[in-house]
């Protein structure tokens, strides 16, 4: 597959040859960016003048840096800008009145909870930390007991203990097109809060560049040790610089990250609140959602300790001696540090009914707060502050606090800290009402230890997974209240087994709450989501399409994709298949299957109709499309094809002549439909200017012809083809191709990539030396593009430095984007050296 799409209308094709001239290079792509093919801001104003002149239209400065790709540029000089939204619409608008009851009550500012992703301790998404949270499991690993000193002389033991992620150093690199060395220098808390953001947009249903409105994400994460590694290497390897490990590992780019990788255009903003540093994201990211500042909002947090050290024991400290954290308990001794991910996306709720959003629960309400100085100390949490945020949180919400029916707590099993969070919660819950049962009260830290960036969401995502499944997990390792908590004050009880939660009378109701070092509160009020009302059934077959970044990622998508619909018989295969069409990023690799029945699907998607699971990698943006029809006049066959979202440019029937059809197969890459008996495929295909990038597709069934379409990579208004309302549904997430990437401090790193070439070394060797040093590869082909390869302007800019280093030659950046091959660049360099290569030193 080519990286570089060439341009198709006449705009792209004078823009491309604009681009070209002024920057000096042999060819552009349309999805290129200006200011990564050489160009700089005076250059631009080049491009603008040469733009005047030949097009007639004289753009801003500010436009064309916005408009910084030749297709973003054509499309904006054409006017048609506004008119490339994703084609993506939603039948649930239309058929609203199918979701959900109208008179369920639902308020204006109601948040609906689309979607969950998460990495926790034993558990690497979302439906097995529900496994392990229902089933009682615990998380946290121990050690050996080591000894201290304590009072007086004494020894003391205590157990090394902390709720560890499994392989947090393992990250697809790949699929974020980042290099080997990139991925090096990034803390891991970065990557796989990167990940999880990919499962939890695609597990609610959503490709961020086909979405139509504006999406933010807010995010935090803890303090980096992965900066101490990358410095003790710096000593030993100068190409690591400040810089790398400045952007690489502070906070401040974790949200911005992510919004680069994934094309976030919304508000993008890095949260701290220490402990409750993701619920207030979450409240942040639903009031953004409420004020209109995005239309879909990512909150969330990570907190990856890489190494992953113990939180040491110190005899009155808030770490557990005994391993083992024990929130309410009487035997509570301290806390377990842990680590961990989880992010959610967030929506309007009457906008999430409308579009058929798989609603895992309601946001009804969220306030945050600081104590203030009215506290013990600085690290000491209050309880005023406390009860307020809880009210507030509920006065939002629109809810009683005898309504409620579970609290996730802070729980950290100190000694102290919890009977100050739950003297708090008896006061904010005091509303004088009777209740028919007890408020229940739990803990995840019991699970998984404190994940500190990341436990607010852990209990987030622990409650939503409660009220939508109507059961509360028990709190592990309480067998005796701790006698300092005053449970005959308040409404609340500690369940110790697994609890079915159907309160009547009224609908499941919760509250999450977390508690940042430093005074900060968080509280949100969670509502079981709306039961969607029956639909008719319907037996239409289905076209499922799939996709990923590698043919292997592709065959285990396929597969879990199986799996699913063997679990869980109750998935409907048009919300199945209409998920998949508009719900996941779309990839080179593809592969589609038209499929009568869920019966029918697995056993294409098992492998046991090999030719019915079709596949292909020639997908490519921008395609031009010609219609191939049986009469002149058959324009009624054309305008249902257009109302798929094809955008024909030209019809041709079996009347037309050779320079027509010509005309039409001097465009590279055209797609030619053809519709009914029209007969031109063959003779396309005969003509001497046919080629292997041009594609024929003979309708004889027109959801076959959507895959092939889809395959060669056309874009589909899936909405058209679906006539009855649809749904999105929970479907498995993206399967990472992960490698290990670890930079391990206090361990002898290899030696270096050697400084200057080796005796003997030519041009062309002491080239591909270089961009092994650069891009952190093992080898490279001379044919290599630099580019291709994940290389970029800033790293360009340093291997062009190098190259003056070692050889008698003066670049421009610009010459990394004439000559990007290894053997181009070398070539360049011998024609601009004086004498042969002789390498200075």
């Amino acid at each position: 597959m080519s990286a570089r799409q060439p341009p198709v209308t006449r705009t792209e094709q004078i823009l491309a040859e604009i681009w070209c001239d002024v920057v000096e290079i042999d060819e552009v792509g349309v999805l290129d960016n200006f200011f990564e093919v050489g160009g700089y801001s005076m250059l631009m104003q080049l491009v603008r003048e040469r733009i005047a002149q030949r097009i007639g239209i004289r753009p801003t400065l500010p436009q064309l840096f916005i408009h910084s790709t030749i297709r973003s540029c054509a499309a904006f000089l054409d006017g048609s800008a506004q008119e490339e939204e994703p084609l993506i619409t939603s039948p649930g608008r239309a058929e609203s009145a199918d979701s959900v009851d109208p008179g369920s009550g639902r308020r204006d500012t109601d948040i609906a909870v689309i979607g969950l992703a998460c990495r926790f301790p034993d558990a690497a998404d979302a439906d097995q930390f529900w496994g392990n949270l229902i089933s009682g499991v615990d998380s946290v690993s121990r050690f050996l007991p080591k000894s201290i000193a304590g009072p007086g002389g004494s020894t003391r033991e205590y157990v090394p203990a902390g709720g560890l992620l499994r392989e947090p150093e393992w990250f697809d690199a790949g699929y974020f097109d980042y290099t080997p060395r990139e991925a090096l220098l990034i803390d891991p808390q970065h990557r796989v809060l990167l990940e999880c953001a990919v499962d939890a947009i695609e597990g609610a249903g959503y490709d961020p560049d086909r979405f139509p409105g504006l999406i933010g994400i807010y995010a935090g994460c803890s303090l980096s040790t992965y900066t101490d590694a990358l410095r003790a290497r710096q000593q030993e390897d100068a190409s690591i610089t400040s810089w790398d490990i400045l952007t690489g590992t502070t906070s401040d780019y974790l949200a911005s990250r992510v919004a680069y990788k994934l094309g976030l255009r919304g508000p993008t903003a890095n949260v701290q609140a220490a402990c409750a540093t993701s619920l207030y994201a979450v409240h942040f990211a639903a009031r953004a959602l409420l004020t209109g500042e995005c239309d879909l909002a990512l909150a969330g947090g990570s907190s990856v300790r890489v190494p992953a050290g113990l939180d040491n024991y110190r005899v009155g400290g808030i770490t557990s001696p005994t391993g083992t954290c024990r929130p309410f308990d009487a035997a509570a001794d301290g806390v377990i540090g842990g680590q961990g991910c989880g992010i959610t996306v967030l929506k309007r709720l009457s906008e999430a009914i409308a579009d058929g959003d798989h609603i895992h629960a309601v946001l009804r309400g969220s306030a945050v707060n600081n104590d203030g100085r009215d506290r013990a100390g600085f690290t000491a949490p209050g309880v005023r502050g406390q009860v307020e945020v809880v009210r507030a949180a509920q006065r939002a919400a629109g809810v009683t606090p005898s309504s409620v029916t579970y609290v996730e707590a802070h729980g950290t099993g100190t000694r102290v800290g919890d009977p100050i969070e739950v003297a708090g919660l008896n006061q904010a819950f005091a509303d004088g009402k009777p209740r028919e049962q007890p408020c229940l009260l739990g803990s995840v830290k019991g699970n998984i230890g404190h994940t500190d960036a990341a436990a607010g969401i852990a209990g987030f995502i622990k409650t939503v997974l409660a009220v939508e499944r109507g059961i509360i997990p028990p709190s592990l390792h309480y067998s005796e209240p701790n006698p300092d908590i005053d449970f005959a004050a308040g409404p609340f009880a500690v369940p110790t087994e697994p609890t079915p939660w159907a309160p009547a009378g009224v609908s499941r109701l919760a509250g999450v709450t977390a508690r940042g070092l430093g005074g900060g509160n968080a509280h949100v009020v969670l509502e079981q989501p709306p039961s969607p009302l029956p639909r008719a059934e319907t037996v239409d077959e289905q076209v499922l399409v799939l996709s990923a970044h590698t043919a292997a990622a592709l065959d285990e998508l396929t597969a879990r994709l199986a799996g699913q619909l063997t679990e869980h018989p109750e998935l409907e295969l048009r919300d199945v298949a209409w998920t998949l069409q508009v719900g996941r990023r779309q990839h080179g690799y593809r592969r589609y299957a038209v499929v009568r029945d869920r019966r029918d699907a697995l056993r294409v998607l098992s492998g046991d109709a090999p030719e019915r699971l079709v596949g292909g990698d020639h997908a490519r943006d921008g395609r031009a499309v010609a219609l191939l029809v049986p009469e002149p006049a058959d324009v009624e066959a054309a305008r249902r094809w257009e109302a798929l979202g094809l955008k024909p440019d030209l019809t041709l029937n079996p009347d037309c002549s050779d320079a027509e059809i010509r005309s039409a197969l001097d465009t590279p890459g055209r797609v030619f439909l053809e519709l009914g008996g029209a007969r031109l495929s063959a003779r396309l295909r005969e003509h001497p200017q046919w080629t292997r990038e041009h594609i024929a597709i003979t309708v004889t069934d027109p959801l076959t012809a959507l895959g092939e379409l889809w395959l060669a990579g056309l874009p589909i208004d899936w909405a058209a083809a679906h006539p009855g309302p649809v749904r999105r549904v929970s479907l498995p997430g993206y399967p990472f191709q992960r490698e290990r990437y670890l930079v391990e401090a206090g361990t002898a790193a290899p030696p270096p990539p050697s400084s200057t070439p080796d005796a003997g070394m030519d041009t062309e060797q002491t080239v591909s030396m270089l961009f092994t040093e650069m891009l952190g590869l093992p080898d490279v082909g001379p044919e290599d593009n630099f580019f291709d390869l994940g290389g970029d302007s800033l790293v360009a800019t340093l291997l062009v430095a190098r190259i003056e280093q070692l050889l008698p030659v003066e670049l421009e950046v610009r010459s990394m984007y004439v000559a990007p091959s290894v053997r181009e660049l070398a070539a360049l360099i011998e024609k601009r050296m004086p004498d042969p290569a002789v390498p200075r030193g």
